[in-house]
């Protein structure tokens, strides 16, 4: 008997069959079994090195022993007479035919039935396939039926590595993942601060679709173990809770590898959701941002840390985008956040405006030489031109949002932008689409509430900011934001409250102590405005938070000398500052320089001068009347005429109120127009509404100050700070006010 037909004779050849038929079944098991669980990708590879080491040793045991009647025994001790060998080959046959049918039963039932009653559960993709064959994302999402909403939101994914430290890398990759699909200008994708809501969620998808206005949900987790990352996703469909698609990538970890990976779950998900890829936007996708795996985590943690809007952490971010551009000067996303880090530190860690973007604009222009397809590039590059070229910055924010249509901040710094226009319509339809991308999101919020303030809707931005903190009790912003509002709705005692909250919550920003000083000092309460100015002198000796302070409060303590000391500074650093410019322009006036006071604000606003025909709206309105007044003094009285009438038509109908009201706009005009009766009417008016805000520098009342009238409700307005400097203070002794940070 030949070797071969001795294999047969014991049954070798069908054990082997059967063992490699069992072995994979037994593998479509572990796979589907370890996603469930969650368990490590090195368990999967353990069952499958199990299974490859116990192939010779199964063949070993066959050849060697056989099954009798009697019992297992060794094949030389059985009379081959008495041999049921032949049996025994007939069940495994029969063992073989079962599995087989199994597995191929398997098989019809994941290509047959409609995908949206099952999990689909692809096979893993090793490594990247031959340019001539289907990428895997295409395959997937061919064969799933598509959604009829193309709206989406990003859970973040679960950290499914050994080391908990790993979450910043597995956030980064979610990150870039949501940008990515961002950039799909027919998806509706929410960003990344309303997502991070549902971390570790118990709540149901439909649940979460419903909060965030989304049809499907992507979630899914990653798995860094040495030189190897693994990413599973899947595509959830909120109403039926469906999976319309679900794909596993493991990988060598390479920052090729991981740019790859986010490019196909990006063009696999339009593509199940039938979303139009145009050629630009998926060039895009395809395009890798860096080669070097540490500036790539130096990047990822950079964002995270700017996405927090605090002094501390914007410090933070400019140190990772600063070791990431180090690593590799070619990472145009990387100089992109570094410049932003730049402009946000000017707002929130009191740095000077002009210092901080003349940091950033080279930058930007790097990271436009490197890649100009980039929007982000192009939509911080209009935020620093805005003041000086809004028609210049417009064509740049438009081709921003154009390139990146779902990046949040794009629709919220153009609306901002049309706000500061007056164009406030507009600015309500960017600011309400950065909402509806971003519905947990503060500062979009925050930015919503305040163009709601703009048009008079003062209990509609009330609700925002409120929301806000239920949002994140913590957000600071929205304190503050509170705080204003009640400023500018003759709220003082309440504002010192906000502030209060906010300056404890950021103590790093100097914007928050110098309110509380203003405020202070403006219902009479002298020294609890020196305790919070001291407190922004230690923390911020140099900033331009401490001038715009030291020029507002020498200016409510009769120091004009120091009050002009301190708006030079002021007036250096942000030219538009209106305070700034008026303090100014009155030192001008005292020097006899009306001209040259007018020179200035023509430059700070050119659309007010006479080259450009005087173009008053409801952003500089109240800029064009003091403008007027110097240019009375400088004796151009049809030039100022012109101003006061254009200002007084521009503001009727609209909220006196809030942020960006016209305050007592129209009692200036009328006082400067000689019209006294409608002048003291006016004002009469503003104080019943709730108005208090009267300054030192308010010359252009001058006209009304001898009328019995005017001191009447001078005298009732002074009466409104005292109440509430005394309320404030019995608040401040009980411990109602949160403490100062020292």
């Amino acid at each position: 008997m030949s070797f071969f037909e001795e294999l047969k004779r014991r049954n070798v050849i069908r054990m082997a069959m059967l063992y490699l038929v069992a072995s994979w079944v037994i593998l479509q098991v572990a796979d589907v079994l370890f996603d469930a669980l969650e368990l490590p990708s090195a368990w999967a590879r353990g069952v499958l090195a199990v299974l490859i080491l116990g192939f010779p040793v199964a063949l070993v045991i066959s050849w060697v022993y056989e099954v009798t009647p009697e019992g297992i025994k060794r094949e030389k001790d059985v009379d081959r007479s008495q041999s049921i060998t032949p049996q025994t080959g007939h069940k495994i046959n029969i063992l073989i035919v079962v599995l087989l049918v199994v597995a191929i039963a398997t098989v019809a039932v994941d290509r047959l039935l409609p995908e949206a009653t099952k999990t689909p559960v692809s096979e893993t993709v090793t490594e990247k396939e031959q340019p001539d064959a289907p990428a895997p994302a295409e395959l997937a999402a061919e064969k799933f039926a598509p959604a009829p909403d193309r709206s989406i939101a990003v859970l973040p994914f679960a950290n499914r590595s050994a080391r908990e430290e790993d979450v910043y890398f597995v956030d980064g990759i979610h990150d870039d993942i949501l940008t990515q699909l961002a950039r799909i200008g027919s998806l509706t994708v929410i960003s990344r601060t309303s997502v991070e809501k549902f971390r570790e969620t118990s709540q149901s998808m439909k649940e979460i679709g419903a909060v965030l206005g989304v049809k499907n949900i992507l979630e899914g987790g990653v798995q860094r173990a040495g030189d190897r990352v693994r990413i599973n996703v899947q595509l959830i469909d909120v109403d039926t809770d469906d999976h319309l698609w679900a794909e596993t990538y493991d990988r060598e970890l390479t920052t090729a590898n991981i740019f790859d990976i986010q490019s196909e779950i990006s063009t696999a998900i339009a593509q199940a959701l039938r979303a139009t890829l145009s050629p630009e936007e998926k060039e895009r996708l395809g395009s890798a941002q860096t080669g070097n795996m540490a500036a790539l985590e130096a990047y990822f943690l950079g964002r995270q840390a700017l996405a927090k809007r605090t002094s501390a952490s914007l410090a933070e971010a400019e140190k990772h985008f600063k070791q990431a551009i180090t690593l590799d000067p070619d990472y145009a996303l990387a100089n992109i956040g570094l410049a932003d880090t730049y402009v946000l530190q000017a707002i929130y860690s009191g740095r000077s405006r002009s210092e901080q973007e003349a940091l950033a604009k080279p930058l930007i222009t790097r990271a436009l030489a490197i890649n100009d397809r980039l929007g982000e590039a192009y939509i911080s590059m209009a935020s620093m031109t805005d003041d000086i070229d809004p028609v210049t910055a417009e064509k740049l924010f438009r081709k921003g949002i154009e390139l990146a249509p779902g990046y949040v901040t794009g629709h919220q710094w153009y609306g901002n932008s049309l706000r500061a226009q007056g164009r406030n319509t507009e600015a309500l339809g960017q600011l309400e689409e950065a909402v509806r991308l971003d519905p947990l999101s503060g500062i979009a919020r925050i930015n919503l509430g305040s163009a709601l303030e703009n048009v008079g809707r003062l209990e509609d931005a009330r609700q925002q900011y409120e929301a806000v903190l239920q949002i994140d009790p913590g957000f600071a912003v929205a304190y503050s934001s509170l705080g204003s509002l009640d400023t500018l709705s003759g709220h003082m005692d309440d504002a010192i409250v906000q502030f209060r909250r906010a300056a404890a919550l950021d103590p790093g920003n100097p914007q928050y102590p110098t309110f509380l000083a203003v405020m202070w000092e403006m219902l009479g309460g002298r020294s609890e405005s020196d305790r919070a100015l001291g407190r922004l002198r230690a923390m911020h000796s140099s900033s331009w938070w401490t001038a715009f302070a030291d020029m507002v409060l020498s200016s409510l303590r009769g120091d004009p000398d120091a009050a002009v000391v301190a708006a030079r500074t002021v007036h250096e650093g942000v030219p538009t500052d209106p305070i700034g410019l008026w303090i100014l322009g009155l030192d001008d006036l005292r020097a006899g320089h009306a001209q040259q006071a007018v020179e200035r604000y023509e430059a700070a606003y050119p659309a007010l001068s006479g080259k450009t025909g005087q173009v008053v709206n409801a952003a500089n309105s109240g800029i064009a009347v003091n403008l007027a007044y110097l240019l009375r003094a400088a004796g151009d009285t049809d030039r100022a005429d012109v101003l006061l009438e254009r200002s007084l038509k521009q503001i009727e109908g609209w909220n006196r109120l809030g942020n960006g009201g016209y305050g007592i706009t129209d009692v200036k005009i009328y006082a400067m127009q000689g019209k006294t009766d409608q002048a003291l009417a006016a004002l009469r008016q503003a104080v019943d509404e709730g108005w208090i805000l009267v300054f030192p520098w308010d010359v252009d009342l001058a006209p009304l100050h001898d009328q019995a009238e005017y001191q009447a409700i001078m005298a009732e307005v002074e009466a409104k700070w005292a109440a509430q400097l005394e309320r404030v203070r019995v608040m401040e002794a009980t411990g109602q006010l949160a403490p100062l940070p020292e």
